[in-house]
C-alpha cells in the first residue's frame, strides 16, 4: 500500500479496511456531461435491478476467483477511501484483490445486500451490507475459517450503458471472526 504503517496493529487494521473495500463490485471512465447540460434522470427501480445483476456478477467472479472478471466490473479510476481517510487507487485495489484471491482456499458464502440507493445523473450511490465467509490462509501458514462483515457506501458510474464501480467509502459496522472467535479491535 502507500506508506508503511507505524505499528503492526495499524498495519492489520489498514489491511482489514482495504480487504473489506475489495469486496465492492463494479467500467471504463466515462465522460461527464457538457457544462450546462441537464443531468439524465434514471428510474431508481430499473437502476436497482441492474445493480443487483452487477452485484451477482461480482459475487460469481469472486467465488470463481476470476480476477479479470472482478476488475472488469470497476472503472479505470476505481478507488476506495478507508476510515482513516487514506485513498487507495485502482492499482492498490487490484493488488489487494489479487492478494485476497491468492489466500482463499475455498468460499463458503458471499453476499451483497443493497440497503439504500440514490441516483443522480450517471452516478448511483448504494449503501451495501456485505458478508464474506471463507476458508483462507492466515499469517501462521494455516487455513482458517474467516468471516467478515461490513456496511459501506459504493458509488457506481454508468458508462456506455453499463454500471461499473467507481468508489467505495463510508465503511462501518465492520466485524471479523477467525475460527469463530471475534477479532479483537486494535487500540
Amino acid at each position: 500500500m502507500a506508506a508503511l504503517p507505524r505499528s503492526t496493529a495499524s498495519a492489520g487494521r489498514r489491511g482489514i479496511l482495504v480487504f473489506l473495500a475489495v469486496f465492492a463490485a463494479g467500467c471504463a471512465h466515462g465522460n461527464p456531461p457538457p457544462a450546462g447540460a441537464p443531468a439524465r434522470t434514471l428510474d431508481v427501480a430499473s437502476v436497482r435491478r441492474e445493480l443487483v445483476q452487477r452485484y451477482e456478477a461480482n459475487r460469481r467472479a469472486f467465488l470463481a476467483k476470476d480476477f479479470g472478471a472482478i476488475m472488469a466490473l470497476r472503472t479505470n479510476d476505481f478507488h476506495s477511501v478507508t476510515p482513516d481517510s487514506a485513498v487507495h487507487d485502482s492499482a492498490e485495489m487490484a493488488l489487494a484483490t489479487q492478494g485476497l484471491l491468492n489466500g482463499i482456499d475455498r468460499w463458503i458464502a458471499l453476499t451483497f445486500d443493497i440497503d439504500s440507493l440514490e441516483v443522480e445523473g450517471d452516478l448511483a450511490r448504494t449503501v451495501v451490507r456485505q458478508h464474506a465467509d471463507r476458508m483462507a490462509l492466515r499469517g501462521d501458514g494455516l487455513v482458517h475459517h474467516v468471516e467478515s462483515w461490513v456496511t459501506q457506501r459504493e458509488t457506481w458510474r454508468n458508462t456506455a450503458g453499463a454500471w461499473k464501480l467507481y468508489r467505495v467509502d463510508g465503511l462501518r459496522d465492520q466485524r471479523r471472526r477467525i475460527d469463530g472467535k471475534p477479532l479483537e479491535p486494535s487500540p
